[in-house]
């Protein structure tokens, strides 16, 4: 499997990628979801985000790429005020533990606290030097069924 096209047979569209910031840590899946590209170590069994080449555990170079879930829990939250002018703030960033143990950072959308459920969405977080708009995965508040 290669970034930007799942096993399963979904793939980035063209043009989305250009548009997504972090086209080269996701990918569609069949049902047209967006999903974040982890890894798993083959030898020890951790799980990461983003994939890397050595597993940070063990150092072992049999890290195969895996689909992250796409739900987690917020695990730490700040509000930045301040920040690039290409930013939209404020902007709510924090750590999300997803389903699987691994924590990622991200930007956070909606009423979200420590202790909340969130989905993987993608959504704006910035502007480009020509007005247009900078798309990043981001999670938003709720645990939709």
């Amino acid at each position: 499997m290669s970034r930007g096209v799942l096993a399963s047979g979904g793939s980035v569209q063209p043009g989305e990628a250009d548009a997504l910031m972090s086209a080269a840590v996701m990918a569609k899946r069949a049902d047209g979801q967006w999903a974040l590209l982890g890894g798993a170590c083959g030898n020890c069994g951790t799980r990461m985000f983003p994939l890397v080449e050595a597993c940070p555990t063990c150092m072992s170079d049999a890290v195969a790429e895996e689909i992250m879930p796409n739900h987690g829990t917020v695990y730490s939250l700040t509000v930045v005020h301040v920040g690039p002018e290409k930013w939209l703030k404020p902007m709510t960033v924090g750590y999300v533990d997803l389903d699987n143990g691994v924590r990622v950072f991200a930007h956070l959308t909606g009423p979200v606290r420590i202790g909340a459920p969130v989905s993987l969405s993608v959504g704006p977080v910035g502007r480009a030097p020509d007005g247009s708009t900078l798309n990043n995965f981001v999670f938003s508040a709720g645990d939709p069924a």
